[in-house]
């Protein structure tokens, strides 16, 4: 029973710790990429300078070729002459154009480049920035997640109704993660209530049990679903069905029967007196 709710209160420290890893593996990532950006970059840079000390060869070549003279010109047809002089003057021509093209082509990647380059320096800023976020956030919040009994929710309930800490609330909560909807909607009620709490809570207050659709925490909740990439799409409605789902079993993943309180036993009156 005992580490079902220390795994619970363990669980928003996992998730920093996946962050510290995420954020290392990207910049290992960044790095290498570099590297290998660094290489291409390189070998165009050459490339380009050889195609364009061939380009200014070319240039530099042809009005020699044009003036040398070998004395008597045979005579030629005119036909092919003509052809041959269509030949001749269209092969630089070509040539000169197709190496334009590649050097257009070599400039076009240059600038995708560092393109990229300033993405990934922005994706590292990005990564770097919502860990210290996450950190300022939970100190913000002088709260210990998850809520351990009523008075904290109630307590916690007298801290929403200061819209600055919903909002760090939403962007602490908005990066729980989680694969689809229901995960991500699990993630978030086991981060901020323990299955104690949720054991005396239901959706809409039957019973003996506290409402939890009329509290601030519930709107937090829903507002951080929102802003996370599986949750974009989701409605209130589903968001809810999930809820309802947590909190029925919530007694079951605390260790107990699923009943709040235990009934006395009944005495059977023996048959044979």
């Amino acid at each position: 029973m005992e580490p079902v709710e220390e795994d619970s209160h363990d669980w928003p420290v996992q998730q920093r710790v996946e962050g510290y890893v995420n954020k290392h593996m990207a910049d290992i990532a960044l790095e290498t990429l570099q590297q290998k950006l660094s290489v291409v970059s390189d070998e165009m840079h050459s490339l380009a300078e050889q195609v364009t000390r061939r380009s200014g060869g070319v240039f530099k070549d042809e009005p020699r070729r044009e003036g040398q003279s070998f004395g008597v010109e045979p005579p030629l047809p005119s036909a092919c002459s003509s052809g041959a002089a269509d030949r001749f003057m269209t092969y630089p021509s070509s040539e000169s154009a197709a190496q334009r093209k590649i050097i257009a082509l070599l400039v076009e990647i240059k600038e995708e480049q560092q393109r990229q380059w300033a993405a990934l320096r922005d994706i590292q800023a990005q990564l770097q920035g919502q860990t210290c976020c996450e950190e300022e956030d939970v100190e913000a919040l002088h709260m210990d997640l998850p809520l351990r009994t009523l008075e904290q929710l109630d307590e916690m309930e007298g801290h929403l109704e200061d819209p600055g800490t919903q909002k760090r609330m939403v962007s602490y909560l908005s990066r729980m993660g989680g694969a689809t909807v229901d995960d991500a909607v699990r993630r978030l009620m086991q981060a901020v209530l323990s299955f104690a709490v949720g054991s005396e809570l239901n959706w809409v207050g039957r019973g003996q049990k506290r409402s939890f659709r009329n509290t601030r925490l519930q709107g937090v909740l829903f507002r951080a679903l929102k802003r996370t990439p599986v949750g974009k799409e989701a409605t209130h409605h589903q968001y809810a069905d999930v809820v309802k789902k947590w909190l029925r079993f919530a007694p079951f993943r605390q260790g107990g029967t699923g009943r709040r309180c235990s009934r006395p036993p009944v005495d059977f009156p023996n048959s044979e007196d």
